[in-house]
């Protein structure tokens, strides 16, 4: 099969395609393009950016059917070459859409092209029409000039290309693996720097896992002129979209692309060799339901910032920093009691990637995260280590292309822990089961040289009525155990606010706006307090507690 890929307009955002396959006479094509891709587990529908499909041979156009939303099929009437014409919208800008216009042609191939479900395993060509200037950044191997080539469809959708005549490319080598950095945009910072960092926590990283099995692997940034953030794995490469580029100027910023390179280098791995049953090979013409998102997200979430403070780049403080946000997103929101982790991995395609209704889930990347570290935490004490485990289970599943479940992990960590009781329990309440899991944060921290602090003070409506608002006063969430809960609702806009200056009272007035109508209410300042802000200090030597983390 071979793919020819033009553009008449480059601001028209339409790029031009042909598939060529070859026939024998009576042979039934089915044409399926994905309705998600790997890395994102919701639908897309690809298909609604698909417009003047068409099908030829001998220059003339044939007959074929559209069976599904996203599945055509024909039929050859004589042998030899078929000619599949369409075109493709590449207007979505983030890790794992297409994008193209005057500047640049960026392809994730797995958002058009078609899975001939009869040649699965075929080889596939492409060439692309592409300006003399124009640098090319992607993992598929080059045969000619402009065209290069995947040994099948699943190699072939799951290797982005980035092509632009501004495009930036620097390396570095971790024994006989050489790594790119493709940058398309502005840069500032020191990219001298941004290397020995990105070296360092690659080295950590293959140290862990005892190998890389890869010649060449590819970084491709896009830095944006606007606030953006994504990332997506891929088995021989990652896009990562940033912006707004000048902001990598701050520490901060530069943290935050650091860190999400650390997290999908960590992907290579786990997800894209590390993988669930579900998705040993990829089906992407339906929803594949897997309980797995603490192992795939949650712990690529921790290992990815772990890494960071194992190979110097994060200090103690910074590091803490990370749990600290991790737990206060956790704990401002009451999902816990709703979902378990477990739940909410099968429930990603109803509303993984969306806020959703209110205290409704948990999300793998920050819950997951979080479980990781006290699975690691609890690990150590048994003389072994998260990363001990990931390392079997690249070993086990990874190198040997075996898919896993949950359970399977659940194993192998109570085969690395002598509390094999005490770790079942924890799975059973924690993974499985919806129990607060903050008193067990607090107590392997404090084992560990440090203290969770909650603090109350500053926000009387927050923390001693439990409503949050936002900058315009509107209300955007209630406490469930608060007096609030039973007679406020969120999206009422709060219009006075008037604390009673009588304490034995203790009063609030509040009067709103819902719906148009204005109404006043009177609410008791609880003795209960609601949404802490959490830190975490150390009360141990600093040297000791970085020596148990990593």
């Amino acid at each position: 099969m071979h793919y020819s890929i033009s553009r008449k307009s480059f601001t028209s955002q339409f790029i031009q395609i042909r598939l060529e396959i070859a026939c024998r006479k009576n042979d039934v094509i089915c044409l399926q393009l994905a309705a998600w891709r790997p890395g994102r587990y919701e639908l897309a529908n690809y298909a609604q950016k698909i417009r003047a499909f068409g099908i030829f041979f001998n220059c003339s156009g044939i007959a074929w059917k559209k069976t599904s939303k996203d599945l055509w099929v024909f039929t050859a009437k004589d042998s030899g070459q078929y000619y599949i014409e369409y075109e493709f919208y590449c207007n979505q800008m983030d890790a794992g859409g297409c994008w193209v216009d005057d500047q640049q042609l960026y392809l994730n191939f797995s958002n058009f092209i078609f899975e001939v479900l009869q040649r699965k395993n075929e080889a596939i060509s492409i060439t692309i029409e592409l300006r003399n200037e124009y640098k090319v950044a992607t993992a598929l191997e080059k045969i000619s000039e402009n065209k290069w080539q995947a040994e099948s469809f699943q190699q072939f959708m799951d290797s982005p290309l980035l092509a632009s005549a501004s495009l930036k490319n620097y390396s570095y080598t971790v024994g006989a693996s050489r790594f790119h950095i493709w940058i398309q945009g502005e840069i500032h910072f020191d990219i001298d720097y941004l290397i020995s960092v990105f070296q360092s926590f690659t080295e950590c990283q293959i140290a862990d896992f005892g190998e890389f099995p890869a010649e060449d692997y590819h970084f491709i940034f896009q830095l944006l002129s606007y606030k953006h953030f994504h990332g997506v794995e891929h088995a021989y490469s990652t896009v990562i979209t940033y912006g707004p580029a000048y902001a990598l100027s701050e520490k901060s910023e530069l943290d935050e692309l650091i860190g999400v390179s650390s997290h999908e280098l960590y992907h290579f791995w786990n997800v894209c060799r590390i993988r669930p049953k579900g998705i040993v090979s990829y089906d992407l013409s339906k929803e594949v339901y897997m309980e797995e998102g603490l192992v795939m997200e949650g712990v690529t979430t921790y290992m990815g910032d772990l890494y960071l403070l194992k190979s110097g780049y994060f200090s103690l403080e910074t590091y803490l920093l990370e749990i600290q946000k991790q737990i206060q997103r956790e704990f401002d929101s009451f999902g816990w009691r709703n979902q378990s982790v477990v739940e909410s991995s099968f429930d990603m395609w109803l509303d993984g990637y969306k806020a959703g209704i209110p205290d409704k889930k948990v999300s793998i990347y920050n819950r997951g995260s979080l479980l990781s570290l006290c699975i690691d935490l609890m690990l150590k004490t048994s003389g072994s280590s998260l990363s001990e485990v990931m390392k079997e289970m690249w070993k086990k599943f990874g190198k040997m292309g075996i898919g896993y479940d949950l359970e399977d992990f659940e194993s192998l960590i109570k085969s690395h822990s002598r509390e094999k009781e005490s770790m079942g329990l924890f799975f059973q309440n924690f993974v499985f089961g919806k129990h607060d899991l903050l008193p067990w944060i607090k107590s392997l921290l404090d084992q560990n040289g440090l203290s969770v602090l909650e603090n109350f003070e500053g926000n009387d409506l927050l923390h001693r009525i439990g409503v949050r608002k936002d900058e315009s006063e509107v209300i955007t969430q209630i406490h469930p155990d608060s007096e609030a809960y039973f007679v406020l609702m969120k999206n009422d806009r709060i219009l006075e606010c008037l604390y009673e200056s009588d304490p034995i009272k203790n009063l609030v007035d509040l009067i709103i706006e819902r719906l148009g109508k204005v109404l006043s209410f009177s609410l008791k300042k609880d003795s209960k307090k609601y949404f802490p802000t959490f830190s975490i200090l150390p009360n141990e030597n600093k040297t000791l507690i970085l020596k148990r983390l990593i």
